[in-house]
């Protein structure tokens, strides 16, 4: 008998490991802060930081870096996930961000940013 059951992939865009350079400016006003991306793809990507969990109402659109270069500017995005990864003095968290629909010039200058300032692919997970 065929299961009914559809199995689709957790994500929907393949994941991109970042180079140490390549940096999200979370936009909140004068606390804004740039942190360092973990992997990214064209739907959302994850960054680390330090300190205290970010509230999800402050982070409404974001700004990716590499050095200190703009690539793409006010990114709308929604908070998915925070959590912290270890316990340290100092906690170091993950937040990972969903991208909001993108108008094609900020989706253009995404898909660039991926191709040159990714590594490898990350496993399907």
């Amino acid at each position: 008998m065929e299961s009914r059951i559809q199995y689709s992939p957790v994500r929907s865009y393949q994941r991109f490991k970042a180079t140490d350079r390549a940096l999200v400016l979370v936009n909140r006003g004068p606390e804004s802060l740039p942190y360092h991306i973990m992997d990214i793809s064209e739907g959302g990507l994850s960054f680390r930081y330090l300190g205290q969990k970010l509230k999800r109402s402050e982070v409404k659109k974001i700004s990716l870096y590499y050095n200190e270069q703009l690539i793409v500017d006010d990114i709308p995005i929604k908070t998915i996930s925070d959590h912290r990864l270890r316990d340290n003095i100092i906690p170091v968290r993950r937040g990972s961000i969903r991208f909001q629909e993108l108008e094609p010039d900020k989706l253009s200058k995404l898909e660039k940013f991926i191709q040159q300032f990714t590594e490898a692919p990350l496993p399907v997970a």
